[in-house]
């Protein structure tokens, strides 16, 4: 359900990759940002389903990114990942 994968991802995953999934603007914040985060809507297309649902489950080294991404494993079940899954789906799609 995308409608419930917005208001998670609102709580969840805004801070780092925005509310439009374009990534958290670090120049504002440092110099030199630690990592760069990835605009959703550019990459998630380029991504399976199951590897978004691996990477918000099991953070970046389940899938051989990096470990700033975190596990979401200990607080969302299985139906709020595919949630998220849906709702990325739906970043920078034009509304019609």
């Amino acid at each position: 359900d995308p409608k419930k994968g917005e208001e998670i991802y609102a709580e969840k995953c805004t801070l780092c990759h925005g509310a439009q999934g374009a990534g958290w603007d670090w120049s504002k914040k440092v110099e030199t940002p630690p990592v760069p985060v990835p605009d959703l809507a550019k990459t998630a297309p380029d991504r399976s389903d199951q590897f978004l649902f691996d990477i918000i489950k099991g953070g970046g080294e389940a899938v051989g990114k990096t470990r700033f991404m975190p596990p979401f494993s200990f607080v969302l079940s299985d139906k709020e990942v595919w949630d998220i899954v849906s709702y990325i789906r739906t970043l920078g799609v034009k509304k019609k």
